[in-house]
């Protein structure tokens, strides 16, 4: 079928390729919905410029549970200088990610990078997206994305990854289904109602294309009454032979067919001659995924269950990838087969940073487990919450956190049951719930004090200390950590060392001694030597917040800027979005509104914050509101409280509480303004926290609700109270 109506959109992507071939690349952005042509245009285009440009595929593929990586280690396998020198991603994608990024950059030959159905991406090949996406202008390539922007919900990780892509680097194109008058010209020598076809199609291309290739004169209601129209004219080989096809996302290769369905060279002949399958390669597919979901909806169950058991043996006699091998063993409803390659794949997964894809790997395993013995079981749900927390599904972590303890303590392994209660306290913590948090690391001390002193009571002790931390429990947050530390030495375990010492720093800070630094240093210091990254992540987090609380703006920056590059280079945008949300905070102190709401708003949309963790980037949002008087104010206060108040954290309930009380004098409110201020100094008192304490006193003062000025508040806060201007604006001015 000819391509028309898009010449437009083929002279748009020649410009930026000429621009790709000058040094600077670019990303061009196809979107549209299923059918709409996306493929073709692409495929045109490419076939445009096969002499005078290298073109690299890689196509994500509609498993029910994607293969992490896949697309991008499809394009890696045509790059001979990545493919034989041993550059995999078996261990870590940061070695590949690099090396994809030099090839690009190779100003000798221009090079078109396609990656299609970018809807259906996994988690690592997300991150990738991002890493690319912010340095392909440093490349001399073209680098194009197609995807289905009508199945993209607004927090959908490919949508959020697509909001952060932003500049002249990044051409975005979105494809219309054909006008009438296309649809005119491409039915005139069919016999067919052309109005009739086009108001039944809506213009869909492919849609289109199936209804005229139908038999008979009626113009097919669906798209699946066309592709099966079309298969109905085949040999009963033929249409096994498709829906053999039809079991597999993406393409069938010619091995798979032949040691399922045996020779069957005259159906893949009749099935091409009759535009039902196309030939890639070596491989059979379908024109179109539309068309693949047509046929497979025809199986009968049983008949589907039966033909997914005959793919999974011939796969894994082949030795195909894991997820391949879930995928199948699912749908053939083969327990002892999940059960095998689940765990597998979802460790393979956890290892490139698709940590979502992992959890869900290990969720199909416990689908299967009742037959497993209790530590076989345990053990999977303990691999499933620590996936589950590190893809942001707090819920899931908890439930499968509680699950796993039980299945712990009926086997009777006392180390295990902590470690998982370790776990279990910090995902608590994360959902805002107090009570259980202190309840599990308590249970996990409990039980490990009465055993000789070992790694997993050295990270309770940690663990305890966090907590305290940042409720503002100095010195408990000192004591334990201090234990923490010198357990972790004596064991020379480097990432409990690391931990305690971000907990002993943040403690310290915490309270105005600048001395917290140094323990903080070290963390990070250590996470980085030994290669500990979330560990680093969290020292980075942590000197960048910190640094900010105490009004260190230009040491808060570079801890920000260091520490957002090192977590986005990696793929760990939960801490990043996390650093992002606490420096809103510091472009509000330094004047930059606008920067400051512009951030929160884009973390508030997005879904690496989750929980308490949007509390930050919701109080900076609304007291920008509140400061300018913008509608919006009163609901993301009142959430954001709702959030905060059940932590007991200071840093949380402090800051809304102050923003709280300003809206309340903006509006004249002076009662309020006291009683606002009031609720968190309730939850200061008896603390050090001079920053906190001194912002909330200020607005008690204003609401003519001090007595006296305390001592251990920060230094301009207590000469504002004090009615002392001058000097308190000149104290302003040194921090910046």
């Amino acid at each position: 079928m000819r391509l028309l109506e898009r010449q437009d959109q083929l002279a748009e992507i020649e410009r930026r390729l000429h621009e790709a071939r000058a040094g600077s690349g670019k990303l061009v952005l196809v979107a549209g919905e299923a059918g709409v042509g996306k493929s073709s245009l692409v495929e045109r285009f490419v076939a445009e410029h096969a002499r005078d440009a290298r073109a690299l595929w890689g196509a994500c593929d509609a498993h029910a549970t994607p293969r992490a990586l896949g697309p991008v280690q499809e394009v890696a396998a045509q790059l001979p200088s990545i493919a034989n020198s041993g550059t995999r991603a078996d261990e870590s994608r940061d070695p590949l990610f690099r090396a994809l990024l030099a090839e690009l950059a190779r100003p000798e030959r221009a090079s078109i990078v396609v990656l299609e159905d970018l809807h259906w991406a996994d988690e690592a090949t997300v991150d990738f997206f991002r890493f690319i996406g912010r340095r392909i202008q440093r490349t001399s390539a073209l680098f194009l994305a197609t995807y289905r922007d009508d199945e993209l919900s607004m927090t959908h990780p490919v949508r959020l990854a697509l909001g952060e892509l932003t500049g002249e680097h990044v051409i975005r194109l979105h494809l219309a289904p054909l006008s009438r008058a296309s649809v005119e010209e491409l039915a005139k020598d069919s016999g067919r109602d052309a109005a009739l076809l086009y108001q039944v199609t809506g213009g869909n291309p492919f849609f289109v294309r199936e209804a005229l290739a139908s038999p008979g004169a009626q113009v097919p209601e669906t798209v699946r009454d066309a592709v099966i129209a079309r298969l109905a004219r085949c040999t009963a080989a033929t249409r096994e032979l498709a829906e053999l096809v039809s079991m597999l996302p993406g393409k069938t290769e010619a091995w798979l067919i032949e040691s399922v369905l045996g020779p069957r060279q005259a159906a893949v002949d009749e099935g091409i001659a009759r535009g039902v399958l196309l030939m890639y390669g070596e491989a059979l597919g379908f024109r179109h995924e539309l068309a693949r979901l047509a046929v497979h909806s025809t199986l009968a169950p049983e008949h589907a269950r039966a033909m997914h058991q005959r793919v999974l043996q011939a796969l894994v006699e082949h030795g195909a990838d894991l997820t391949q091998l879930v995928h199948h063993a699912a749908l053939a409803n083969n327990a002892g087969a999940v059960l095998e390659y689940a765990p597998l794949a979802g460790k393979e997964a956890s290892r490139l940073g698709a940590h979502r894809e992992a959890a869900a790997h290990f969720g199909a395993a416990l689908r299967y487990s009742a037959s497993l013995s209790g530590a076989s079981q345990a053990e999977l749900f303990e691999l499933h919450v620590r996936e589950c927390s590190f893809s942001n599904q707090t819920t899931a972590a908890i439930a499968s956190g509680t699950q796993a303890v039980a299945l712990w303590r009926q086997v009777g392994d006392v180390e295990a049951q902590s470690r998982v209660l370790n776990l279990l306290s910090q995902e608590y913590r994360t959902a805002g719930a107090k009570a259980p948090a202190d309840e599990c690391v308590a249970r996990a001390i409990a039980l490990l004090e009465a055993l000789p002193p070992g790694a997993n009571l050295a990270m309770a002790y940690s663990v305890r200390s966090l907590l305290a931390t940042h409720r503002g429990w100095d010195q408990e947050a000192l004591d334990f950590g201090r234990r923490a530390l010198a357990l972790a030495r004596e064991l020379g375990d480097d990432a409990t060392e690391s931990h305690a010492l971000c907990n002993i720093g943040s403690a310290l800070l915490g309270t105005g001694d600048l001395s917290g630094y140094e323990p903080l240093e070290r963390s990070l210091a250590l996470a980085l030597e030994h290669n500990l990254e979330e560990l680093a992540a969290r020292a980075y987090r942590s000197l960048a917040f910190y640094a900010a609380l105490v009004h260190d703006f230009s040491r808060a920056e570079r801890m920000f800027r260091e520490g957002v590059t090192y977590c986005e280079e990696r793929g760990i945008f939960q801490h990043s979005a996390y650093m992002r949300s606490y420096y809103t905070a510091a472009e509000l102190e330094r004047g930059d509104w606008t920067e400051a709401a512009r951030i929160a708003t884009e973390l508030l949309r997005g879904t690496d914050l989750q929980g308490v963790q949007r509390v930050p980037a919701m109080a900076t949002l609304a007291q920008v509101r509140v400061r300018r008087g913008d509608p919006g104010a009163d609901e993301l206060l009142d959430e954001a409280f709702a959030l905060a108040l059940p932590t007991s954290e200071l840093n949380r309930i402090g800051r809304v509480a102050a923003t709280r009380a300003e809206q309340a004098w903006y509006r004249g409110d002076i009662e309020r303004v006291a009683r606002e201020a009031a609720v968190g100094l309730d939850h200061v008192r008896g603390h050090t926290a001079p920053w906190i304490k001194g912002e909330l006193l200020w607005w008690q003062s204003r609401a003519q609700a001090v007595d006296s000025i305390p001592d251990d508040i920060a230094q301009p806060y207590r000469l504002m109270i004090a009615a002392d201007w001058r000097a308190a604006a000149s104290a302003w001015e040194r921090i910046g």
